[in-house]
């Protein structure tokens, strides 16, 4: 059996919805929990709204001194199940977590504002578009894709590609 260390943390695999009611109840046992959060925007009825969300929906990092302890993560409210690798829990080294930390601020890292805004010009620098010119008009829902509009043929085409393909265009 390998040698764990206080430090390390384990992973918990929650209810749906139910991460905050298991981190309650694991802290109610002894266990020192970490769920951090993530604040964006996010399109709803068509506004864009600030909203906090689990930064990984349904985990949480969870240690303790007393390893024997694990064996009573599965049967607590809230949780669904320790996640394990074979017969081991899964351990995660303590400097991630302390990364995860650094990077949130009372435990919420907040998405930065997003770089285009509706009516900016960009240019189109990878992809079959590459080298064209376009308006951008709107993020897609995760802010992964973007929404722009091509001119196509003195038609303007509206056209969804990664974000990744896009920059702003020289003046």
């Amino acid at each position: 059996m390998p040698e764990f260390e206080l430090r390390d943390w384990y992973c918990v695999h929650s209810k749906p919805r139910k991460e905050r009611y298991a981190q309650e109840q694991l802290q109610r046992q002894g266990f020192e929990c970490y769920l951090p959060y993530l604040r964006r925007k996010k399109l709803q009825r068509a506004k864009y709204r600030w909203i906090t969300t689990p930064m990984f929906p349904r985990y949480l990092f969870i240690r303790t001194p007393d390893l024997a302890q694990l064996g009573v993560v599965r049967s607590t409210l809230g949780v669904s199940t320790l996640v394990v690798f074979g017969d081991e829990p899964g351990r995660i080294p303590h400097s991630v977590v302390e990364e995860i930390r650094q990077q949130c601020a009372d435990d919420v890292f907040v998405q930065p504002e997003p770089e285009f805004q509706s009516g900016d010009r960009v240019s189109i620098v990878d992809g079959p578009c590459r080298g064209l010119q376009a308006i951008f008009q709107r993020y897609t829902s995760s802010q992964e894709r973007v929404m722009i509009l091509l001119e196509i043929m003195e038609n303007l085409a509206r056209v969804e590609i990664p974000t990744s393909q896009i920059a702003a265009a020289e003046s």
